[in-house]
């Protein structure tokens, strides 16, 4: 590990510290319709979410499978979808497809807004210097700041923070007003480490279009199961009846490994006796834990805490 890294993860754990979000992409709906008509294509209740709210929610096509995940963040003339991907173009064109009478106007706005994570032990005393009294968790509130307008939103991106929505020509300004209460820049490295620490899945990364939701078992943060009919919803309650599927995303810590081993990497298999258990998809060495720690899908009979992999043992 280098010196570098260590400095930026003790910044997003005990200290204060933020990332930029480069690889997520926003979606924009405005539009009267808006709420209505995305409520009919994601797994959360969206007519129902007020002003300054947001929420978690996967989006689905015809056979229940996830085009993507999203924290959706309504506003008082717009609804934002801040993606964990910056690919976002196939969801927008998946999402016009359907639109037929509605009142809604959809755009890849990621171009034109930059997200920053804010996270750590002091972040909420440096950030409140700038921003003022700040959103309860899956809140979000405008700011005005030197005439420019930014959104604070208490989201889960890598464990709980602090995401901040900036139109990409003022983000130098923004970065400067961190820094200046005392929030460091620090690297994605760092930000990941804390993210795979705190178990929090990115689409792209541990998310596919090859996954069902209940596989990630974010069901109370992300799901509704009482809401109407949606695109998939078919498969979602199919498998809430059933009770299970076949695969669940959970954390791996991995034994001390020696000076000359391999260490885990993205993609490797894991295995129980020597069959197939599941498969590594993020993986950091843990400054917490001071050994590798990953987050990866094991089958159903793998998936409790304390369970032995051959090279692995899962956490949670």
């Amino acid at each position: 590990m280098t010196n570098q890294l260590e400095h930026d993860y003790h910044a997003l754990t005990n200290n204060a510290g933020y990332s930029h979000l480069a690889n997520h992409g926003l979606i924009r709906l405005t539009g009267e319709d808006r709420l209505s008509f995305f409520h009919n294509f994601c797994t959360n209740e969206i007519k129902k979410l007020e002003t300054s709210e947001a929420c978690e929610a996967f989006i689905l096509n015809s056979k229940g499978k996830i085009l993507n995940f999203v924290h959706a963040i309504n506003l008082q003339d717009e609804l934002f979808l801040f993606g964990h991907g910056i690919n976002v173009q196939p969801t927008v064109d998946h999402l016009d497809k359907y639109l037929i009478r509605e009142e809604v106007t959809l755009e890849d706005a990621t171009a034109n807004w930059a997200g920053l994570f804010v996270r750590g032990n002091t972040a909420d005393e440096c950030l409140t210097q700038l921003a003022g009294a700040l959103p309860a968790e899956n809140k979000v509130q405008r700011v005005e700041f030197e005439n420019h307008e930014i959104f604070v939103a208490n989201l889960e991106i890598a464990g709980l923070g602090y995401l901040i929505l900036v139109q990409a020509p003022y983000l130098s300004e923004i970065e400067d007003a961190l820094r200046k209460v005392g929030i460091s820049e620090c690297s994605d490295d760092a930000l990941q480490v804390c993210r795979i620490e705190n178990a929090t899945p990115w689409h792209e990364m541990d998310i596919s279009e090859n996954n069902l939701p209940q596989e990630l078992q974010r069901d109370s943060k992300a799901i509704n199961f009482n809401k109407g009919c949606y695109l998939g919803q078919e498969t979602v309650a199919r498998i809430d009846a059933r009770g299970r599927v076949n695969r669940l995303l959970v954390t791996i810590q991995f034994p001390e490994l020696p000076p000359t081993a391999k260490p885990p990497a993205v993609g490797d298999e894991l295995t129980l006796n020597g069959e197939p258990a599941g498969t590594i998809s993020s993986v950091t060495f843990s400054l917490r834990d001071q050994r590798y720690l990953g987050i990866g899908f094991v089958k159903r009979a793998f998936k409790d805490p304390d369970t032995q992999l051959d090279h692995g043992i899962v956490v949670s």
